[in-house]
């Protein structure tokens, strides 16, 4: 409970202080849309721009704009549909151009030319008859400034051009990485295969050196069989002959 009591009187106490200082913004029925802080170089011209919310034809109302921290604050004055010179602080005659077209639509433009160090601070944009207003600070740096500013943010370190060299250097480099990952792949998948298979191999050698002790005996046998074949041949000629002779056996 104290804790909003003290929130409460946080908010009345700037609440008055806002009524103290623009008694216009709280009991007006119109206010000025405008940018909080303007930033410009020395030598620019500026625009200066606040648009009555609700728009309104401001054409036949009375226009000052204010540099609220001089004591000859006259920036610009408007009065009937005319702008009025002789009341205009000596500081910035001949420099503000009033936009009386962007009146009609209610907005307020200002130009400000050639803009120097001095033209730094507060100001008002405000309409009597409407209890309208709005602040804004113009602040103005130095060229110099400014130049130094863009040199280090465009500075920074050199960025390496790519030359014909660099990139035959790169395909050969691929080159020579593929001639020693290529064999390298084959030998890997030639030994995980042969890791794979080791049973069959195994097998298949066992199976080989079976049949070779079995190729002695089978040659034996046959050598056997083909003595008996000569021996029955010779035989049977020595038939014929004598059958031949005509002798009986």
């Amino acid at each position: 409970m104290k804790t909003f009591t003290s929130l409460l009187d946080v908010m009345m106490k700037i609440l008055l202080i806002t009524f103290l200082l623009f008694p216009e913004t709280i009991l007006g029925e119109y206010g000025v849309v405008c940018p909080t802080l303007i930033e410009a170089v020395e030598g620019d011209a500026v625009t200066l721009r606040g648009s009555l919310s609700p728009p309104v034809n401001l054409t036949p109302y009375t226009l000052d704009l204010k540099r609220l921290d001089l004591s000859d604050d006259l920036v610009h004055v408007y009065r009937d549909g005319e702008d009025h010179f002789p009341p205009q602080s000596h500081h910035y005659r001949g420099r503000t151009t009033l936009i009386h077209e962007d009146l009609i639509r209610g907005t307020v433009t200002l130009q400000i030319s050639s803009v120097n160090l001095s033209d730094t601070g507060p100001y008002e944009v405000y309409v009597p008859d409407l209890k309208a207003r709005c602040v804004f600070y113009l602040t103005v740096e130095r060229k110099a400034n400014r130049s130094k500013r863009n040199d280090s943010s465009t500075s920074g370190p050199p960025v390496e051009e790519e030359t014909e060299s660099d990139h035959r250097g790169d395909g050969e480099n691929r080159k020579t990485a593929r001639a020693v990952i290529l064999p390298s792949v084959l030998l890997l998948g030639i030994l995980l295969v042969l890791v794979l298979m080791r049973g069959k191999i195994k097998s298949c050698i066992e199976r080989l050196r079976g049949r070779k002790e079995q190729e002695p005996e089978t040659a034996g046998n046959g050598c056997e069989m083909k003595n008996l074949n000569i021996e029955a041949a010779k035989g049977d000629e020595d038939l014929e002959r004598a059958a031949g002779n005509g002798v009986l056996l």
